[in-house]
């Protein structure tokens, strides 16, 4: 892999998506479950320079950005905030009862939005036609992180079993794990390996980083991985975009959002 560029500057940004040849970034400029009201979204061009720093303002701790038509919808500790890509104006925030870390955001085709609350709530939520209820609450989401949807097929990426709540340390790391969304059944793809975060996919495999060892990492189609790179601490939310080949890694700690070219 090679680093083709890098943008610094940013509050811990957690999430990317593309939009009409920029890129979005949702700061969480503060702690992740903290409702401080500094949390923000930063418009990005594509070779990394920053257009907007602040494009979309007024939110707590905004994690996971997804876009259905003109509309962004992303995930800020307890609501699901909808923003206006032509305005960068909030619409409507829709509260998800009980939830205490709305974290990342997968959104179908048809528009249904599929949310993970991961600390605390052990649950994905999801937001159809203007509402939000409760899909899934289960031990053996193993504390959902990162979505990917394929299908009635929700694979999730897993950080695992809190057993230090102030630092997020596990006793047992998180795994992939697919959703049947027909029956709720869930089935492990890998065993478990480490604290996981962003999820895409990448031909047969799929991608993922892990937050707390760093690294990007690939799990192929028998659930066997391999590290790609390795990254700081802090490697969340990633983003694969097929058509350049690059990966997209917003890195919270350090404050920066670096693009890697998966070589042939």
């Amino acid at each position: 892999m090679e680093k083709i560029w890098e943008t610094s500057g940013l509050e811990v940004p957690e999430s990317i998506v593309h939009y009409q040849g920029h890129y979005y970034v949702s700061n969480v400029a503060g702690q992740p479950a903290e409702k401080n009201g500094l949390g923000y979204i930063s418009k990005i061009s594509e070779n990394g320079e920053i257009v907007v720093q602040k494009w979309a303002v007024g939110f707590n701790a905004p994690k996971g950005l997804g876009i259905h038509g003109s509309e962004m919808f992303v995930a800020d500790v307890d609501v699901v905030a909808i923003v206006d890509m032509n305005t960068g104006k909030i619409k409507k925030k829709l509260h998800a009862e009980s939830a205490t870390f709305l974290n990342d955001i997968e959104i179908s085709s048809s528009g249904d939005v599929y949310v993970t609350d991961t600390f605390g709530g052990n649950a994905i939520y999801k937001v159809s036609e203007g509402t939000i209820s409760l899909l899934l609450k289960s031990e053996g989401l193993n504390y959902p992180n990162g979505l990917l949807l394929e299908g009635d097929n929700l694979y999730v990426s897993t950080w695992g079993v809190v057993t230090n709540p102030e630092t997020f340390e596990t006793e047992v790391p998180g795994k992939l794990v697919r959703v049947d969304l027909k029956t709720k059944e869930l089935k492990d793809i890998s065993t478990s390996f480490g604290n996981l975060d962003g999820l895409a996919r990448f031909g047969d495999s799929f991608l993922v980083s892990d937050w707390i060892a760093g690294g990007l990492l690939a799990i192929d189609t028998q659930g066997n991985v391999n590290e790609l790179l390795d990254l700081a601490p802090g490697s969340a939310d990633i983003f694969y975009e097929e058509g350049s080949n690059l990966v997209l890694v917003p890195e919270m700690i350090e404050g920066k959002l670096s693009a890697y070219k998966i070589k042939d």
